[in-house]
């Protein structure tokens, strides 16, 4: 967990002096496309999210955050360097950045949704 949060801590600062200096990052050549940037993203929510409720950290208190992140990556078949150069990229893009957020917080309240309509069916049934 501190790898990746050491990781995109130090993303996020070369971005933000970058962004100082008005110096534009060149696109990497394995570039993961916006969709699928945001779905991987969503699902880091997700598993930080979860990582989150006591109930379900007991369940996996043997996994550490890091593995939830890599389990992501190897999900969509990315490997981490490509992730944090797509991550530094679209961070030098700050308002596409904000937008791919707003659309990711929005497929959160999706999920929120589906899983509360979920919950009230079994409150109701039993």
């Amino acid at each position: 967990m501190k790898r990746i949060a050491g990781i995109l801590l130090v993303a996020f600062f070369v971005v933000f002096l970058s962004a100082c200096h008005q110096n534009k990052i060149e696109k990497p050549e394995q570039l993961i496309p916006k969709a699928k940037f945001v779905k991987i993203l969503t699902d880091i929510y997700l598993y930080k999210n979860m990582n989150n409720q006591p109930n379900i950290r007991e369940k996996f208190k043997d996994l550490s955050q890091t593995d939830m992140y890599y389990s992501v990556l190897k999900k969509y078949g990315i490997p981490d360097s490509v992730f944090i150069r797509s991550l530094i990229y679209y961070s030098s893009f700050p308002k596409e950045l904000d937008k791919m957020h707003s659309e990711i917080l929005t497929k959160l309240q999706e999920e929120e949704q589906k899983f509360q309509k979920k919950e009230e069916l079994n409150v109701e049934g039993k």
